[in-house]
């Protein structure tokens, strides 16, 4: 794949706390501003992690443990973080490098945005309806992505070499799972398995199905069970996992509804984007999936879906822009 040419005149840090998808969004910024960033794992004491304004106060302790050297500086031009949990790692790094690290922070951090130079939150998020009172504030359509479907389209021979010949129509399926709202049921895993078995039956297509860190065993056992014909592929884990390079070969994408990141990465293909539930969604990823429907990006699944040509998810460009605008470069 293509590499970003780095802006090499610029030093930039990512403080993370090791959350796949919080430090995936994190990358994506970077590379969208065409850094190179140093990762840095980061442990946010307790109370701070609660109360993230406390790290305004003079002296004020910011991680678990010795302090590492990291604290003391030298500074970098860029600081981004994501989630609320490292929102008061990102205020408190803000302070002692006296603002010479401008702080780009991801998500709601459950403040107002005055505290960060920039910040990033989702449409479907509360804080977005503030986007007018606030000039430091970027509202995106859904999670941020560093995919870009041209270098993913690279990997289809690869894929092929793979997973074999394509003979029709191929349907990729991404499976979520358990989270904070819900946990999957058995009954729901056979159910969305039957579903997506009578659909690919009436298409003549073939399914590959990419279960994610949050599907459990007992729900990768049921689904794999379920999926009847031999000519459908589910990845169990035994080799390397195609996701994103699986996404070359697909001409239409399942996504289950508990996650956010896995549809608003799917669509940047202009593939047909179908969305699964488990369940009915309600609060913030009911919203999330109103404004994807409305939008244009993606569709409830069901088996009489009529098909039309999608929208094309690619705000990271303009939101680069916006960035910049932002601080005035």
């Amino acid at each position: 794949m293509k590499k970003v040419p780095y802006n090499k005149s610029k030093e930039c840090w990512i403080i993370t706390d090791g959350t796949i998808g919080m430090f995936n969004q994190c990358v994506a910024v970077t590379e969208s501003l065409k850094l190179e960033p140093t990762i840095l794992k980061v442990h946010p004491t307790p109370i701070l992690r609660l109360f993230p304004r406390l790290a305004k106060i003079p002296t004020w302790r910011l991680t678990i443990g010795r302090t590492p050297d990291w604290i003391k500086g030298p500074y970098p031009d860029y600081i981004v973080s994501c989630g609320r949990k490292m929102s008061g790692i990102s205020i408190g790094l803000r302070r002692i490098s006296k603002g010479k690290s401008k702080t780009i922070h991801i998500q709601d951090p459950g403040i107002t945005p005055e505290n960060f130079d920039v910040l990033i939150v989702p449409s479907h998020d509360k804080v977005a309806q503030l986007e007018n009172n606030y000039p430091n504030l970027i509202v995106s359509t859904g999670s941020l992505t560093s995919l870009v479907k041209e270098r993913i389209m690279s990997s289809t021979s690869k894929m092929i070499n793979r997973f074999g010949p394509i003979n029709g129509k191929q349907i990729l399926v991404l499976l979520g799972g358990n989270n904070r709202r819900y946990r999957v049921t058995n009954k729901a895993v056979e159910k969305m398995a039957e579903n997506l078995n009578r659909y690919a039956t009436k298409k003549n297509a073939r399914l590959i199905i990419i279960p994610s860190r949050r599907t459990p065993s007992k729900a990768k056992f049921l689904f794999e069970r379920k999926i009847e014909s031999q000519r459908h592929i589910f990845w169990d884990g035994k080799m390397s996992n195609p996701y994103p390079e699986i996404f070359s070969i697909a001409d239409e994408i399942i996504v289950t509804s508990d996650s956010v990141n896995m549809a608003t990465e799917a669509c940047i293909f202009g593939l047909p984007v179908l969305i699964a539930y488990w369940q009915e969604e309600r609060g913030r990823i009911a919203k999330f999936h109103n404004i994807m429907n409305d939008g244009g990006f993606t569709y409830p699944f069901s088996e009489n879906t009529e098909l039309i040509q999608p929208q094309i998810l690619n705000q990271m460009p303009n939101i680069a822009k916006k960035i910049h605008a932002i601080l005035n470069e």
